[in-house]
């Protein structure tokens, strides 16, 4: 797991895979809130380990077609990876809204005033928060499994 998290920490994107209403694939970049060089103040608060299982916070526009398809079809997919290293990640599971207010606020950042022109009250301000079932992994010349393989 040392190797899946570091190379979530070092990936400059977050590629999330959604389900639509007729179970095809979508897939969109996410800012990286799990990177510390890009996001050093929420360093220790978007990204968790639990053997080997991995939860992750991520944020985006409620008015969103991912907001939409994450409502009606939970399940998702996360990639990450280094391109110049031939190391990636793909950590499926489930993906689904935060509605505790003081979590979005723990995870606001002022920069984000971009996107969230009311702050961190915005109606438009979602975090969502993904917990993998099953990670699949490039690295080190090989492939390597974590969870549930089924």
């Amino acid at each position: 797991m040392k190797n899946v998290i570091s190379i979530i920490k070092e990936s400059e994107a977050a590629y999330l895979a959604t389900v639509d209403k007729e179970g095809k694939p979508e897939i969109r970049a996410l800012l990286n809130l799990c990177n510390p060089k890009q996001f050093k103040k929420l360093e220790g608060k978007t990204l968790f380990a639990d053997g080997e299982t991995l939860t992750m916070y991520f944020t985006t526009n409620t008015s969103s077609k991912k907001v939409e398809r994450i409502r009606n079809n939970h399940n998702a997919a996360l990639y990450f990876c280094e391109p110049k290293k031939f190391r990636g990640i793909c950590a499926s599971g489930t993906i689904e809204e935060v509605t505790d207010q003081s979590v979005k606020e723990g995870l606001w950042q002022t920069g984000w005033l971009m996107y969230y022109h009311k702050g961190k009250t915005d109606p438009d301000y979602t975090v969502l928060k993904f917990t993998s079932t099953k990670i699949e992994g490039w690295y080190n010349l090989g492939k390597h499994f974590f969870g549930n393989m089924n």
